[in-house]
């Protein structure tokens, strides 16, 4: 009842001042209204006590996982970790294939000479033997004269330089052969070398602008195996010889040539080095048949 007579006294206290454009009931009803609206001013109340918090309500469902982000920048080389425990021995691999020759090996030294053994004693003689048959008859001292070649018939042809010849004549000896049925027997000596790895020269005698056919060509091969990069220069001296028959009685240039080994790959051929180098050449009686 208080509150509707001091809206009433609020209403009579703004009527007077209002304007002449509306009529004092309708500005009182207006005025009225709006008081109605406006909170009341009162006197301050005491304040309440906290009410009880309430229960936690459950936990959601977790989202969808959120787009993978960009890659981070690489951090610094972390430091050594302990040496691991050796693993377990694997199997053995294939074997290979065999290694090159090595260099031949420096000769060694000669040893001592041992001591001179004890003399045997004395052997029981033996029985005679039975009286031999009887020989057949021998050539007249004529024919056999005629047959015999002089054991002083030899040369020998000797120079010192060395020939850098791989495919080709090195040197040349005449000599006069005496008898027509006898045989010349030929040697060299001196030092030979071949460079090149897997190359072969071979050395070889020619009468006359051939080689023996009687009964056999007379040669010498030399193989290296070693290789042209680190070019081994190894000269050893060497020497072959053998016998030629169906030589013709007279003049014969015997002949020492070099040239390539059948089936193989010429090589770099050297022919004599600081020593002497010989052909040496005699006439001997005919071989036995």
């Amino acid at each position: 009842m208080v509150q509707y007579f001091a809206v009433f006294l609020i209403l009579s206290f703004f009527g007077g001042s209002l304007g002449t454009t509306t009529s004092p009931q309708q500005q009182n009803a207006t005025e009225l209204k709006d008081l109605c609206q406006r909170p009341l001013m009162g006197f301050p109340g005491i304040p309440g006590s906290n009410g009880i918090p309430g229960v936690p309500g459950v936990p959601g469902v977790p989202g969808p996982h959120g787009p993978q982000g960009r890659e981070g920048s690489k951090g610094q080389i972390g430091d050594k970790g302990s040496q691991g425990m050796p693993g377990a021995r694997g199997d053995r691999g294939r074997e290979g294939p065999p290694g090159k020759s090595g260099p031949r090996g420096l000769k060694g030294m000669n040893g001592q000479h041992g001591l001179v053994g004890m003399k045997g004693e004395r052997g029981i003689v033996g029985m005679k033997g039975r009286k031999g048959d009887r020989g057949e008859k021998g050539e007249s001292a004529k024919a056999s004269q005629a047959s015999v070649v002089p054991q002083t018939n030899w040369k020998q042809c000797v120079w010192k330089s060395l020939s850098h010849t791989d495919n080709g004549k090195i040197k040349d000896c005449a000599f006069n052969k005496l008898q027509s049925n006898s045989a010349l027997r030929v040697s060299f000596q001196g030092n030979t070398m071949v460079v090149g790895e897997y190359k072969c020269n071979r050395w070889y005698f020619k009468f006359n602008g051939n080689e023996c056919s009687g009964p056999m060509t007379i040669e010498a091969a030399v193989l290296n195996i070693w290789s042209s990069v680190n070019r081994y220069e190894l000269y050893h001296h060497r020497s072959f010889e053998g016998y030629c028959e169906n030589i013709p009685q007279g003049a014969v240039r015997v002949e020492l040539w070099v040239g390539k080994c059948s089936g193989q790959t010429l090589g770099d051929a050297d022919t004599g080095w600081i020593s002497v180098s010989r052909i040496m050449i005699e006439e001997v009686s005919r071989p036995q048949s």
